[in-house]
């Protein structure tokens, strides 16, 4: 038992040691924030379905895909490069666990306030950036680095960080 009590002790300790040394840089913080934004459509158009004015949302998210593949697929292979050296492995594998925690805290805003009401307060976000231009989207990307938190910390103090869990 104390053996076990020992191994746990130096496991904590180096924990935080390890963690110190990672951090977002300005991109890496850009990129989680771009995924952030994508889970969070997504997240509305499978809550939603369709707009106030009835249009159909997985056509909007779908055509907001489309849009902007490119910088979606920038953002992800940006997190996976810091994933890959920051852990070792792919680095796959903490994405889709980033995919997956974005995904559950908008679907656990929604849960917080009812479908009903996140919808009515969120579901023509879809159209409204479905075929918005790069400096609208920047901005919004923009909102979100300011208003929201990175799984990892950043290298700089200026953006908060989620609790890990």
């Amino acid at each position: 038992m104390k053996c076990w009590m020992m191994f746990v002790a130096v496991l904590l300790c180096a924990m935080p040691a390890a963690a110190a040394n990672r951090c977002y840089s300005p991109d890496e913080v850009n990129a989680e924030q771009w995924l952030r934004l994508h889970s969070e459509l997504m997240v509305i158009t499978v809550t939603c379905h369709q707009s106030s004015t009835g249009q159909d949302l997985v056509a909007a998210y779908t055509g907001f895909t489309k849009s902007n593949i490119t910088t979606l697929h920038d953002a992800e292979q940006t997190l996976t490069a810091y994933y890959k050296k920051a852990y070792g492995g792919q680095g796959v594998d903490r994405l889709d666990r980033l995919r997956t925690l974005l995904a559950n805290e908008i679907g656990q805003q929604a849960a917080n306030v009812s479908s009903p009401a996140f919808c009515a307060q969120r579901r023509d976000k879809v159209i409204a950036l479905r075929n918005a231009g790069l400096p609208v989207l920047e901005g919004e990307v923009g909102r979100l680095r300011a208003a929201a938190r990175t799984l990892e910390p950043a290298c700089s103090d200026k953006v908060r960080t989620a609790n890990k869990g």
